[in-house]
């Protein structure tokens, strides 16, 4: 089981993590370079949660789609996202160019992690091979994951550092000494919690997996090992540490966010995924083309007629590394690859308990499993050919290939997150910092049919930053942070950001004052605007789903995430909908004035 002797060189792992990150370095580069973006919908609540961190620490993560049994909505467990951006966020101005800066130092850090541990384990072959599936996973994942301050893109690299980690534990390589397995325990702890607060989806993979290395630490020291329990103790006090925030809000708050999760995941009111739809998941995932390596979507081979060769090609791919390590004696490696299977079962025995809509960014955690095992099986194959020049010199030829091929596939495609959102508060802004009183205390209502209030919470972020003194409703204590929950007796003024048609219902009511406008279309597109919500109504009503009708001009149940989905043409049309933008207007009205706009009368 011997590994080169040679440690980490970290010029080397900063190179080669470099060449893997490059397209996000790349495409945040180009978009720093372009217009201001104003971030909107997840992308404004993740800055709210981001600005006066030290007045007010958000305790839990990003709001999620999770409803406690009294239809509070909770958020995901924790805020470790929010402090490991926070450093460059701040160095950059608190804007929204250093939010998505400070995503990108967030892939390059675990990045970085993972070439060293990688290198630590398996030489700088297994470290080149890391770098290289890492690059894969990130050019596959598309530019959108590389910039966006979304919180399940920020859990997807860590969770290979997170693997690694456990691997350290389990499956030591020849010269691990039992402080490294202990440091690499919690070091797990840590990375684990990260994962699990960015996205309550890796809760099971990591819960388990982390009783399994905490057994066989015990195991191999025995269970009397003074040394070892004082490990798991510090190991502890490091998780303490990781979840200190979350126990806070749980006390402070009620309900607390941790009884609202369990309200959701411990007594769902939807079905299941069911084994036969969960067996179709797993396999179009763990696949040697799978959209690790292409991307996801329809036209992924994996979700064709590939699904289950690509599948089977897995178990070939891993049965001729475990025979070549074998054969050179690096059992490690076949150690290792038995670890991950087990992370597969328990991770498919948790895509069966998915409920309600499913969505394949919530499992992305398998892109990093059939890496790593494809990653791991080429290791066993090739071996370790650090001293050959040659071997050297094409590894990282190639590396530098596709990582250049990649930064300009990335800066061709990447865009700012919503733009058709972005420049509407961009317009929208300048109007508003004329009209409104730095000196007023304002509350701001939503109306918004069309975009799940992204341009609603983006003119909240935008006139924060302004310097006013804004709040919302206690249904959006989530998104927004409860600091930022005002009544509508503490405020001087009510601001309603109206989206779509409701505004001509609104320039009518006399309690409404108009003060901002925008309009993204073309006078082109604003007539195609008016044919699509033709179609999608006569859509909607041709496929039997005349009770989502009212949610084209009215707040109501979303289109975007209708249960049972809606009919491809239909959701095409939505789609495009949404892409063409909305007028938006803000109007201003007196507090506790009923407005009769909003109130269901015509």
């Amino acid at each position: 089981d011997a590994v080169r002797g040679d440690g980490p060189r970290w010029r080397r792992v900063v190179v080669l993590a470099l060449l893997a990150t490059a397209p996000a370095i790349a495409a945040v580069m180009h978009l720093l370079w372009g217009p201001r973006w104003f971030p909107c919908g997840d992308m404004a609540q993740a800055e709210l949660h981001m600005r006066g961190f030290f007045a007010h620490p958000p305790l839990v993560g990003a709001a999620g789609r999770i409803v406690g049994d009294t239809g509070i909505q909770g958020s995901h467990p924790g805020p470790s996202l929010w402090v490991l951006m926070l450093p460059v966020y701040f160095i950059g101005g608190s804007t929204g160019g250093s939010l998505m800066a400070a995503v990108v130092s967030v892939h390059l850090a675990f990045v970085t992690g993972a070439i060293w541990l990688a290198w630590r384990r398996g030489g700088p072959t297994l470290a080149w091979l890391v770098a290289l599936g890492s690059l894969v996973v990130i050019r596959a994942s598309g530019p959108a994951f590389m910039v966006e301050p979304w919180n399940p893109w920020l859990a997807v690299l860590p969770f290979t550092v997170y693997l690694l980690l456990v691997l350290d534990v389990i499956v030591p390589v020849d010269g691990t000494t039992m402080l490294r397995r202990k440091l690499s325990l919690a070091g797990a702890v840590a990375v684990g919690s990260h994962c699990v607060q960015c996205h309550a989806g890796y809760l099971v993979l990591v819960a388990v997996t982390l009783l399994m290395a905490v057994l066989y630490l015990v195991r191999g020291a025995g269970w009397r090992s003074t040394d070892v329990w004082k490990g798991i103790a510090a190991s502890s006090v490091v998780g303490l540490v990781m979840w200190l925030p979350v126990l806070v809000d749980q006390v402070r708050r009620e309900p607390g966010n941790l009884s609202l999760l369990w309200q959701h995941f411990g007594s769902p009111n939807e079905p299941a995924l069911g084994v036969g739809r969960s067996i179709r998941v797993v396999a179009e995932q763990f696949n040697l083309v799978g959209p690790w390596l292409t991307g996801p979507g329809a036209k992924a081979p994996s979700e064709g007629w590939l699904r289950y060769p690509g599948f089977l090609a897995m178990f070939a791919v891993i049965g001729v590394g475990v025979r070549s390590a074998r054969r050179r004696g690096e059992t490690w490696i076949v150690g290792s690859l038995g670890v991950i299977g087990v992370f597969v079962v328990v991770g498919a025995l948790s895509v069966s308990r998915i409920f309600g809509p499913f969505f394949e960014y919530t499992i992305r955690w398998f892109w990093i499993l059939t890496m790593t095992v494809v990653v791991l099986s080429l290791r066993g194959l090739i071996g370790d050919r650090s001293m050959s020049r040659r071997a050297v010199v094409g590894a990282i030829s190639s590396l530098l290939l596709l990582s250049t091929v990649s930064s300009a596939q990335a800066v061709a495609r990447v865009y700012l997150p919503g733009p058709t959102d972005s420049r509407i508060v961009g317009l929208l802004a300048p109007q508003l910092d004329r009209t409104l009183d730095g000196d007023a205390h304002y509350l701001v209502k939503f109306w918004d049919p069309y975009t799940l209030n992204a341009t609603g919470f983006g003119v909240v972020l935008e006139l924060e930053r302004m310097g006013f003194s804004v709040g919302v409703e206690s249904q959006f204590a989530a998104a927004a942070l409860p600091h930022r929950v005002v009544a509508e007796s503490d405020v001087d003024r009510v601001l309603w950001v109206v989206v779509g048609a409701p505004i001509e219902r609104a320039r009518l009511d006399p309690d409404l004052t108009e003060i901002a406008s925008a309009d993204p279309r073309t006078p082109e597109e604003q007539v195609r605007a008016r044919e699509l919500i033709d179609d999608i109504r006569a859509g909607l009503e041709r496929t039997g789903r005349d009770d989502l009708l009212d949610s084209l001009d009215r707040p109501g149940a979303s289109l975007i995430f209708a249960v049972p989905p809606l009919e491809p043409d239909v959701a095409v049309d939505v789609s495009t909908l949404i892409l063409l933008g909305q007028p938006v207007s803000v109007f201003s009205s007196a507090p506790g004035v009923p407005i009769a706009a909003f109130d269901g009368t015509e």
